[in-house]
């Protein structure tokens, strides 16, 4: 609680910020320059910071097919739930109601200054992950062995980095000055969205236990993890389950990886909204400003509202669950 309160204190302090700055907004190009290599600077120290993880390293030989398999089918869900709430609003693939809807087959206009995004920001963030993975494994873990001295030291940083992020993310919607408006359209879908992202996900945890070892008990609470790998595992391995803990830790951990390095590609290809659910709680987090970046700032509202209800269902369905 206490990260999330200084990423949003910055988020909100750079938002003033960015509102006072607004008619010097044409000076102000470099945001975007600086935006990215926050990006692309806090992908990289998660990378490192996963393989000098133990857990991870360990966890990938033996239960990273089940991983992989919840992982894949709770994300498909999640999107799939999206794209059905997103129907019966009537809204387009780019977030649009209305008079603003598109004609199909029509993409909205990139604002100046915006770095591409798709297939090329997916293949540049998935490789900044695997080299910081990489680096972390062979240098830190195997050559140094000092994964637990690192883990300490790091987390200073991975917080500063975090909140000067979201800084960012801040001082842009400031600069454009749309949010408030974009809350209001938004309308329902800022309530359906996140309940259409939760329910794909149990469903998807449903249907995992149908094909897998697991029970639909453990299933199911592998699924409600979100991405919140802290805190799953251990409510799972503590009610006797160690096998579903370690397959919970490694999706988790997927889970979010596949939304920093997915966003991008499936915000183009498949849609602004759908690619919010994919990273779970780290849509209103870490995520947020790789959807900024990848759809529209008016898209940040979603990701913030998903990521929060999923945060806020971990430490309820989790133990209900599992018992």
């Amino acid at each position: 609680m206490k990260l999330l309160a200084m990423c949003w204190s910055a988020l909100i302090l750079m938002y003033i910020v960015g509102m006072k700055l607004r008619n010097r907004k044409e000076k102000l190009g470099w945001v975007e320059s600086a935006m990215n290599f926050m990006v692309y600077l806090l992908v990289l120290l998660m990378g490192l910071r996963m393989g000098a993880n133990k857990e991870i390293v360990d966890s990938l030989g033996t239960i990273g097919i089940q991983s992989l398999i919840v992982t894949v089918i709770t994300i498909v869900m999640s999107v799939l739930g999206i794209t059905l709430s997103r129907k019966i609003l009537k809204m387009d693939r780019y977030g649009n109601v209305g008079e603003d809807r598109l004609p199909k087959g029509e993409a909205p206009v990139k604002k100046a200054g915006t770095n591409v995004a798709g297939i090329k920001s997916t293949i540049i963030i998935g490789g900044v992950v695997a080299a910081g993975m990489l680096v972390g494994y062979f240098l830190i873990y195997k050559k140094l062995g000092v994964q637990d001295e690192f883990m300490v030291k790091s987390d200073p940083y991975l917080t500063a980095c975090l909140v000067l992020l979201l800084g960012t993310v801040g001082l842009t919607l400031g600069l454009d000055g749309s949010v408030f408006r974009n809350i209001k359209k938004a309308g329902a879908g800022i309530i359906l969205f996140p309940i259409a992202a939760v329910l794909g996900s149990v469903i998807g945890g449903v249907i995992y236990a149908a094909i897998s070892p697991m029970t639909l008990r453990e299933g199911i609470a592998i699924s409600c993890g979100f991405g919140w790998y802290t805190y799953a595992p251990n409510v799972i391995l503590q009610a006797g389950y160690p096998v579903a803990s370690a397959v919970s830790f490694l999706h988790n951990v997927l889970r979010e990886v596949a939304g920093i390095i997915g966003i991008p590609f499936l915000a183009q290809k498949i849609g602004y909204v759908e690619a919010c659910a994919v990273p779970g709680v780290a849509a209103m987090d870490v995520c947020m400003p790789i959807v900024e970046r990848s759809a529209r700032e008016d898209t940040v509202v979603y990701s913030f509202g998903i990521g929060l209800l999923m945060c806020l269902s971990v430490p309820v369905l989790v133990p209900l669950v599992i018992g």
